[in-house]
């Protein structure tokens, strides 16, 4: 068996395991894979297409899943002081530049890439796939395949509803629906896809009820295949999460959670009912176990930034902001935690710039930053900013948290210009009762707040 050495770290080509000074470290298997390839030819360069057959052979993948499995490793080898591991060669592709030691079979002078014949067999492990998908090829032999391509297209699917984008939603949804047409006996196909419809509808991604009823449809073909099957459990949670049901969705996630206790999705939000219930606490802790199954969930990563900034961790809130807006730049509401746990640290400057890029960040943004920052300006003793953003939230309230809205109203002592009823979620109003803010008004205001959502 061989094996890779280089510096502290040890990899496995056989269980695609990277160890850090004997630890596993925690790399989905994709990411594994990329390095594989970069370690087998050490000091050469590799072109993107090469990389993306070598790890995509089945073909259904675009150049964004290769970026940022590159990302991924840059961060985890930075982390540990090798900051140019990996290099970019500008219009080639990439390098890997840590000096590699083959241990094991050494009989060869250099380790000899076991996947350029993968690379020539690469369309015709697309056409296999095709056929498949389209139902030729019904011989034993050809349907001796489909479980492997199935699962392909699951860890695919499961990849870009990670990423947590309009674009990679959709994607996510075409992948388990390939796979489906493979095996439509597959419940955790159907609970996948009812997941990413239900993810669809709660980030109105498309026509949300459209969205809603395919999901509960997928969730329910899921469960008369399989009454265990945990996705499922989870995507009727969320749906009842989206639909203000909150005690329906504690009881199917929690199902869900006993059911599939290793899918970080899951845990995310069931940690999100908790909060909805007051269980701030309780939440934190789903949130953590999401976030250790799966270090690169957007989702996890950004629910457990704004969960710590209620439980007063600021310096951790910011640092997982942080980390939430490496994985994914598009979420800009990661910038609102960044700035209020950047603000609760006097780090006044700081919070700032981190509410102005959150309203250049979008069209509808500059009315919520506005109410931000005139609240930073108040605590500056700076009247006249803080009246003037004051102005700019006031003139479109309706894309305007009103918590906010509130209490920078209340800062520059202008109750009187928060005189409209508005609409609050148990989750939202859940997220505002626990702000910290918050302990700078009186109970009375507290509640004139809480009571008109």
């Amino acid at each position: 068996m061989r094996l890779y050495e280089f510096g502290e770290f040890r990899l496995d080509p056989e269980r695609l395991l990277l160890c850090c000074d004997g630890a596993p470290a925690a790399l989905g298997p994709k990411v594994v894979e990329t390095l594989l390839a970069l370690v087998e030819c050490p000091q050469e360069i590799l072109s993107k297409g090469m990389l993306l057959q070598r790890v995509w052979p089945e073909g259904f993948v675009d150049e964004a899943s290769l970026v940022q499995n590159i990302y991924v490793l840059r961060k985890f080898f930075r982390a540990r002081g090798h900051e140019d591991a990996i290099e970019t060669v500008p219009r080639r592709g990439y390098r890997f530049t840590l000096s590699v030691r083959a241990l094991g079979d050494t009989r060869a002078p250099k380790p000899k890439p076991r996947w350029l014949a993968v690379i020539a067999a690469g369309t015709a492990a697309t056409i296999l796939l095709v056929i498949a998908a389209s139902g030729y090829g019904g011989s034993r032999e050809s349907r001796i395949v489909m479980p492997s391509v199935e699962s392909r297209l699951y860890a695919i699917g499961n990849f870009f509803l990670d990423r947590r984008t309009a674009y990679s939603v959709e994607r996510s949804i075409l992948f388990f629906s390939r796979a489906i047409a493979l095996n439509s006996h597959a419940a955790r196909d159907y609970g996948a896809l009812a997941d990413a419809h239900a993810v669809a509808a709660d980030y109105h991604f498309g026509r949300v009820a459209l969205q809603r009823k395919l999901a509960r449809s997928d969730a329910i073909k899921a469960l008369a295949i399989d009454p265990r099957c945990g996705r499922a459990y989870a995507a009727l949670g969320l749906l009842a999460i989206d639909s203000g049901r909150y005690d329906d969705a504690l009881k199917r996630l929690r199902r869900a959670v006993s059911l599939a206790p290793a899918d970080p999705d899951t845990h995310t939000w069931y940690g999100i009912a908790l909060i909805a219930r007051g269980h701030i606490e309780n939440a934190r802790h789903q949130l953590y176990v999401s976030e250790k199954l799966d270090p690169y969930s957007v989702a996890a990563t950004a629910w457990l930034s704004t969960v710590l900034y209620l439980d007063r961790q600021y310096a951790e809130a910011a640092s997982y902001a942080r980390a939430g807006l490496a994985l994914a730049p598009q979420r800009p509401s990661l910038l609102i935690t960044l700035g209020l746990a950047q603000q609760a640290q006097h780090h006044y400057a700081a919070a700032l710039e981190s509410f102005r890029r959150y309203g250049r960040s979008c069209v509808t943004c500059k009315s919520e930053a506005a109410a931000l920052l005139a609240e930073a300006y108040v605590q500056l003793h700076d009247g006249s900013r803080a009246r003037a953003e004051l102005a700019i939230a006031r003139a479109d309230l309706g894309a305007v948290r009103p918590e906010d809205f509130a209490l920078a109203a209340a800062a520059a002592g202008e109750w009187q210009l928060f005189p409209l009823p508005f609409r609050m979620t148990l989750v939202e109003r859940a997220l505002a009762a626990n702000d910290p803010r918050f302990a700078q008004l009186s109970s009375s205001e507290r509640l004139r707040v809480l009571n008109r959502g």
